[in-house]
């Protein structure tokens, strides 16, 4: 059996395929991807434990709350693909360093784990973010807006 294939609207099926590639691009894969994050990233800061004492470190004044307002999205080279794949992290600026030692503990601290737990509590919220960026996108690459 042999099927032959008729296109009606060749205007159309190339319009199709050029959303589409517009759909895959990493702009689009970027923002979704960012969308994502930040519904992370906002329990992340949530969750973040707060000292009760200021002190200076090196010049660097550190309050309650320094870690929470160093707390960041950051692009991770890394693990992404040009074109296929954007990776971002939420993760701690370096001059709140010691975030890693208050999420995994020390030989004389235990672990407040913060990153982990708010990964856990919003991977599928992040997800759906994920998705109504996609969702929003090829609506808009669909119907001409």
């Amino acid at each position: 059996m042999v099927a032959k294939l008729s296109i009606q609207n060749p205007g159309a099926l190339t319009d199709a395929i050029d959303a589409l590639e517009k759909l895959a691009s990493e702009s689009v894969l970027r923002q979704a991807t960012v969308a994502g994050a930040r519904v992370i990233f906002y329990e992340v800061k949530l969750r973040v434990p707060v000292g009760a004492i200021s002190y200076e470190r090196k010049g660097t004044k550190h309050y309650p709350g320094f870690l929470r307002d160093h707390i960041l999205i950051a692009y991770e080279d890394e693990n992404s693909v040009e074109g296929l794949r954007a990776s971002y992290i939420v993760t701690w600026g370096k001059e709140a360093f010691y975030g890693r030692f208050i999420e995994h503990g020390t030989s004389k601290m235990g672990a407040q784990a913060f990153l982990r737990p708010a990964y856990d509590a919003t991977k599928n919220a992040a997800a759906e973010a994920f998705g109504e960026v996609i969702d929003r996108k090829v609506k808009e690459l669909t119907s001409g807006k």
